[in-house]
């Protein structure tokens, strides 16, 4: 991986664990990630029909968009569904380890791309370093469906990864996201309809900071990733994003107070060794 790549996913991580501090900082829930998906299809219609201009829409990334939108719709009921079965400190690192895994072995059967022995030896780092940062010793009994919602999700992580790492292929990227973030933004507004109809109003005007910075700084993350996507191969730059967990790690305990333990060190270490041998494969 080139340093240019590698730097253009770091700068990517960063982006996606700002947004996620102040989400998790407002507590605000679905519906604040809904308005921050739909301000996201907005702020990225301009980028879309400019990139657009001129040409056609590929069917085929017009496909894959609109079914990577339900998927992405999918990501964020099971997260939610995720975050209300308890055992967070467990559930989310397993979401995301499991996604990196699946997209690193998805990669190989689908997308068949080549896998080093330095990379597969980094990606099995950042997996098992970002289970390490959600590791905690006193934590409630472990729920089956927490640990379901949390494969789940992880299952939801892979499957649209892949899929956008397929789709930017036919089609500009800000288009892609456009329509990607639009179906599943619509997807998402079916689902919610009775709870949206009660708790949208109320729920921006208390979140509404966060859900502009949601907002924007979501679409402009996954647009730097989509580039990415075209410069590299998937399954390390998935593996590489995971950076993102040790950043939000950090801002925990600098600004929210959380307690760094030896097992966060080593969670730390892991990522940072992990991105060091993806950066020589």
């Amino acid at each position: 991986m080139s340093l240019t790549l590698l730097s253009l996913i770091l700068f990517a991580a960063v982006l996606h664990a700002t947004w996620n501090f102040f989400a998790k900082r407002s507590g605000g829930g679905l519906t604040v990630l809904w308005l921050g998906a739909a301000i996201s299809t907005v702020a990225t219609i301009p980028a879309a029909i400019i990139a657009q201009w001129g040409h056609p829409i590929a069917r085929e990334g017009l496909i894959i968009g609109c079914i990577s939108g339900l998927v992405h719709c999918a990501y964020w009921w099971a997260l939610a569904r995720m975050y209300e079965a308890g055992d967070i400190s467990l559930a989310y690192p397993i979401a995301r380890g499991s996604g990196v895994a699946g997209t690193a072995i998805g990669s190989l059967i689908w997308v068949r791309e080549p896998l080093s022995f330095a990379g597969a030896m980094g990606i099995g780092a950042v997996c098992v370093g970002v289970m390490a940062l959600g590791f905690q010793r006193r934590v409630e009994a472990v729920r089956t469906r927490a640990m379901i919602l949390a494969l789940i999700t992880g299952l939801t992580i892979t499957g649209y990864t892949l899929l956008d790492d397929r789709g930017v292929e036919s089609m500009a990227p800000p288009t892609y996201l456009a329509i990607e973030t639009g179906v599943g933004a619509l997807a998402l507004a079916i689902l919610m309809r009775k709870h949206l109809r009660a708790g949208l109003i109320p729920a921006y005007r208390l979140h509404w900071k966060t859900a502009w910075i949601i907002g924007v700084g979501s679409p402009l993350t996954y647009l730097v990733i989509l580039f990415a996507y075209a410069k590299g191969p998937v399954g390390y730059i998935t593996a590489v994003r995971e950076f993102s967990v040790v950043i939000a790690a950090l801002l925990g305990v600098w600004f929210l107070g959380e307690r760094m333990t030896a097992m966060r060190w080593i969670g730390i270490a892991l990522v940072v060794a992990g991105t060091i041998l993806i950066k020589s494969a």
